[in-house]
């Protein structure tokens, strides 16, 4: 019993040293009480939307503006849609963080590809940078997709 309560004693002595030096302190601050901190705000203040949109930001709010406006437009199981590498729309500067096709699929709901994909011809949906903003155009003409895709390619 009295070696119980003194290796007790030990640990608890030896955690309160480790927590003491700076890099250790301050990982724990970071980590453990910041999630905490973030955890408690979340449980009691935030509906699940609410957390998604804080959680990732504008890649998901664009995402999303993007499926909503395909919905609007035309069957989201029908529509599928190409989408350019961030360093696109990055250089047309939208700050916008292109999500691969899962996570695109798992925001939204809605099919997408990326340039370099194999089903790039049976896009009918496709999403360009436009005066800071993105826009979203109806796929009909199969040469001005060709030619899109042509340009998107220079794109890493």
């Amino acid at each position: 019993m009295q070696k119980s309560i003194i290796l007790t004693i030990a640990v608890i002595a030896i955690l309160f040293l480790f927590f003491l030096l700076p890099r250790n302190r301050e990982w724990f601050q970071e980590r453990v009480v910041g999630y905490w901190k973030d955890f408690k705000h979340q449980k009691n203040q935030l509906g699940l939307e609410q957390r998604k949109i804080r959680r990732w930001e504008r890649s998901y709010t664009l995402s999303k503006r993007i499926a909503d406006f395909i919905a609007q437009q035309q069957d989201m199981k029908k529509a599928l849609v190409l989408l350019p590498q961030a360093s696109y729309f990055k250089e047309k500067d939208v700050r916008y963080s292109v999500p691969e096709p899962a996570v695109f699929y798992y925001y939204t709901g809605l099919k997408t590809v990326w340039v370099h994909s194999a089903d790039t011809l049976q896009v009918n949906w496709m999403v360009i940078a436009k005066n800071g903003d993105l826009e979203i155009i109806r796929v009909t003409d199969k040469k001005a997709l060709s030619d899109s895709l042509t340009k998107f390619k220079k794109y890493p």
